[in-house]
Formats: structure tokens, sequence, C-alpha cells
């Protein structure tokens, strides 16, 4: 299962997103934050899932985007991961398309995902999906659940 939330998050809620340490986890359990609070109670509204002492989000700016996967890890080592959040923060110059799929092969192209900045997507961990590589200062909050 897939969702696009719009207007998620306002511009001064991402503002105070990115003044997050880039590139670092936070525990959600361990830091107390209202956005993240928000981000949850809006995902309660379609998705089944409980917090768990792995549940983690992070501010990521990553030019090489993200390969075909799911979120339970390239090796299972998220095997705890229900939910896939994304949220876009900043849009980068060009690139950063994020794609699903219901299937992957070698050839597959997925559907792109219509969204603009301060839209979340959020999907179950099961869904295959990915991000292209992108230019400028492209930067997201992702959590996983």
């Amino acid at each position: 299962m897939r969702k696009i939330y719009r207007n998620c998050i306002t511009p001064e809620e991402a503002e105070l997103l990115l003044g997050k340490q880039r590139n670092k986890y936070f525990i959600v359990q361990k830091d107390n934050n209202a956005i993240v609070d928000k981000v949850i109670n809006v995902l309660k509204t379609d998705f089944d899932f409980e917090i768990s002492n792995y549940s983690k989000y992070r501010v990521e700016h990553r030019l090489s985007g993200h390969e075909w996967h799911k979120d339970t890890g390239s090796k299972d080592h998220m095997k705890w991961c229900q939910i896939g959040v994304s949220i876009l923060l900043k849009d980068g110059d060009e690139g950063g398309d994020t794609f699903y799929s219901d299937d992957i092969t070698e050839d597959k192209v997925g559907i792109k995902s219509d969204r603009n900045v301060y839209d979340m997507v959020a999907h179950t961990s099961d869904e295959w999906h990915m991000v292209t590589p992108h230019s400028g200062e492209r930067l997201v909050f992702l959590m996983f659940i």
C-alpha cells in the first residue's frame, strides 16, 4: 500500500526539520519532535503500525539517489520496518524522482510519484521503490517505522 499526502507539513515545519543534522538518524522514541508526532498521526489515518525501539528518521541529502529496494533493507537488516515515509523538504535542480513498482526486473521503469515540496509519500515496507540521482540541494525527511 502507498499513499501521497499533499502539503503534509508547512514551510515553517520544513525549515525546522532542515535545522536537523543531515544524514544522521534520530530514534523516534528518544527524540521528542512535534513534527514527527504530526506525521505519525497523519499516517495513523490510513496505516496500521506500532512505533518500535528501532523506528528512526533523518534529513537526507544523497545525490546518487536510491536503487530499487524495499524498506526492510537490502540484506533484511530492517525487517522490523513496517512503513517508509519521505517528505520533500527542498527540491533540487533536476532528478530526485521517486518511482514505485509492483515487481522488480532489470528493465523496470516503474510509476513516477507525482509529488511536490511538503508532500509526503508513505508506503508499506513491502513496496518496491527507487529515487533517481539528482543535482542541487534536494533534501528529504525520511522515516522508517
